[in-house]
């Protein structure tokens, strides 16, 4: 998950890595610690219509906007669907194991669809948007969300140093593909496909108070990184020390972390 060190989209290890909802889990507590303060959550219902029908929430995960749509709207039927039987484990009905980039709806049958944080986990963004656009009726709305493109400089940084410490991992590449799908070529994939695409920044800094969350988002990456057991284990013996150095001297590690939401019509 280096960011000098971009690849294409590894399927095997990204389904890996979401087999389950402890890995994401663990990436998402860290932003406990962002201010200002900031919920997703509630950002996409205030940008989704008040009159929705029939909603798909892929990439849904462990269901985060799924539950919130279906408390906020209870009249609507939000399907959570997530390539990961895994993820969907925790997730009430109604939900389905799929692929966004087929998904097995008639065209123009749902209101709104949601792809929040994940089209850069899919290998082919341009079949994805196609697909959201097909499987969304004249008028509905898609929902997107991505990161910045400079987003986390300061903890990539922290990790290419460390990387670059260990033999046996130098030249081994995270296949974390956040810049698959960021804020520097969402709206082209976004405008290919729909007439009207708005851009909804939120911009914050992460300041993390002790090293432990920031290993834990580390080792929650490990199926991301092409390489041994025990030149991964080197990796975060290396970042833990330059942490310990770094919180000698400052109170917290701080990062930067902007949301950047779309809403298509």
């Amino acid at each position: 998950m280096l960011k000098g060190h971009w690849m294409a989209v590894d399927v095997e290890r990204t389904m890996d890595n979401y087999r389950d909802a402890g890995n994401l889990r663990a990436r998402v507590s860290v932003y406990r610690y962002r201010e200002p303060r900031f919920d997703p959550e509630t950002l996409a219902l205030e940008l989704l219509p008040d009159d929705l029908g029939y909603v798909l929430d892929v990439g849904a995960g462990y269901g985060r906007y799924a539950r919130r749509l279906r408390a906020a709207h209870p009249e609507a039927v939000v399907v959570a669907v997530d390539k990961s039987p895994g993820m969907l484990a925790e997730v009430p009905e109604p939900a389905m194991v799929a692929d966004a980039q087929a998904i097995p709806y008639p065209d123009g049958s749902v209101d709104a669809v949601l792809a929040m944080h994940m089209l850069y986990h899919v290998p082919d963004v341009a079949k994805a948007v196609a697909e959201f656009r097909r499987v969304l009726r004249p008028g509905g709305t898609l929902l997107v969300s991505t990161n910045a493109h400079t987003d986390m400089t300061e903890l990539y940084d922290l990790w290419d140093r460390a990387v670059a410490t260990v033999p046996d991992a130098v030249g081994s590449t995270g296949a974390a593909t956040v810049a698959h799908f960021d804020s520097a070529n969402a709206p082209g994939y976004l405008e290919t496909a729909f007439d009207s695409v708005e851009a909804f920044e939120r911009r914050g800094v992460v300041a993390v108070p002790e090293a432990g969350p920031l290993i834990d988002y580390l080792r929650s990456a490990r199926s991301f990184f092409a390489c041994g057991d025990d030149a991964f284990a080197a990796i975060v013996s290396e970042v833990e020390r330059r942490l310990a150095e770094h919180f000698a001297a400052h109170e917290t590690f701080d990062f930067q972390k902007t949301a950047v939401f779309y809403r298509c019509r």
